[in-house]
């Protein structure tokens, strides 16, 4: 649930565009409050959220196979099928909204069942060696750029004023169409390409299925030294490494174009702040929770035992909004005033959610997803 409305958040205030603003194209010039929220993203949304739903999703990887093996069976080939229907939903998300990672989680899901047997001190090494850049490393080593594309996506490219343009008025169709002839193809460079998403997101799969080896997550309160722990050297990481981007940025005049060696580097500098920074977020939750599981934190629960049903409406919510086959109000809401719209849409999702497990076991797509891994109806109605 805590991951979830990260997700809101980051979503909401990139106005679901999953592309750079254009430059002509954006109708509302940023005020000190935008700034405010923009600081606020970069800081503590920005690469963090994704994160926690990534390890959460090694974690279940990991309990499923557990589970299937006290029981004396395999859970390898069930999970691929599951992965097989995730995708088949994403791949329906997707055409909706091209940041889509349902498609991208069952894709590189399917590397699961190969590292499940790898003993814990090769995992960390393969860990490591995806949280320093290794993907990137290589990619730019072989293209020598940081993007497979031919077309420039910068926000002063006339592709992405293009783009914005079919978000803004076109159909819901036109939409859908534009986003499956070139949003899977971003999607990829996004996740392959030097920018190196689908490697962090394997390896914080990776780091899931760790913790629920070790037992960590089975008993949190008998942790709680080693969350603190966690909470302090990550703290103190995040200082690092927030100096090291300052420096090595200092030396980039443009972020986003990678012209030598120096720039994966500082790119690197950049996802390992990001990672200390998640750990920061997770342990401090964790440890807010321990003391108090029937506050806050506890109440979000509900949200996230839905978290499936809640990521695709939070789309729909927010595309319609925001697109041309609904209200068609991209680029002319603030930064701010779609901070608040995450805030209200966060509180009725979790009302909702709330309110529907009071009568069903399952959030509707969760269900749907249970009876189609099992291949046998589930129950779904509280009696």
């Amino acid at each position: 649930g805590f991951a979830l409305a990260g997700i809101v958040f980051a979503h909401m205030i990139e106005q679901f565009l999953a592309a750079p603003r254009p430059a002509d194209s954006w109708l509302v010039e940023s005020n000190v409050f935008d700034q405010i929220v923009q600081v606020f993203n970069g800081m503590f949304i920005m690469g963090k959220f994704f994160s926690i739903f990534a390890v959460l999703f090694g974690i279940s990887f990991a309990i499923m196979m557990g589970n299937a093996a006290a029981q004396g069976r395999s859970f390898s080939g069930r999970f691929i099928w599951r992965l097989a229907l995730l995708f088949a939903i994403g791949f329906v998300h997707s055409l909706i909204y091209r940041g889509d990672i349902l498609t991208i989680y069952a894709a590189i899901g399917l590397c699961l069942p190969f590292f499940y047997r790898v003993p814990n001190k090769v995992l960390w090494f393969i860990i490591i060696l995806l949280f320093l850049g290794l993907g990137r490393w290589l990619f730019y080593l072989v293209t020598g750029t940081s993007s497979i594309l031919s077309y420039d996506q910068s926000p002063q490219s006339p592709f992405i004023a293009a783009y914005f343009e079919v978000l803004k008025t076109g159909s819901l169709f036109e939409i859908a169409r534009e986003n499956f002839i070139s949003g899977f193809a971003s999607k990829a460079d996004f996740q392959l390409g030097a920018f190196g998403r689908a490697y962090l997101t394997l390896a914080y799969f990776l780091v899931g299925m760790w913790l629920v080896r070790t037992g960590i997550i089975n008993n949190l309160e008998a942790n709680k030294h080693l969350i603190k722990k966690t909470l302090k050297w990550s703290l103190g990481s995040c200082v690092v490494f927030f100096f090291c981007i300052g420096a090595s940025f200092s030396f980039i005049p443009n972020l986003m174009e990678f012209k030598n060696w120096l720039s994966v580097f500082a790119f690197v500098f950049y996802d390992l702040f990001n990672i200390a920074f998640t750990a920061v977020l997770m342990s401090s939750f964790l440890l807010l929770y321990l003391r108090k599981p029937t506050g806050w934190p506890g109440s979000l629960a509900p949200y996230g035992r839905m978290a499936l049903s809640n990521y695709l409406l939070q789309t729909l919510i927010g595309t319609f909004l925001l697109y041309g086959w609904g209200l068609g109000l991209v680029g002319e809401l603030h930064d701010w005033q779609m901070f608040l719209l995450s805030v209200v849409v966060i509180y009725l999702q979790i009302q909702l959610s709330k309110l529907w497990l009071s009568r069903y076991y399952y959030g509707p797509l969760e269900w749907l997803w249970r009876c189609g891994t099992y291949f046998k109806g589930v129950k779904f109605a509280r009696a």
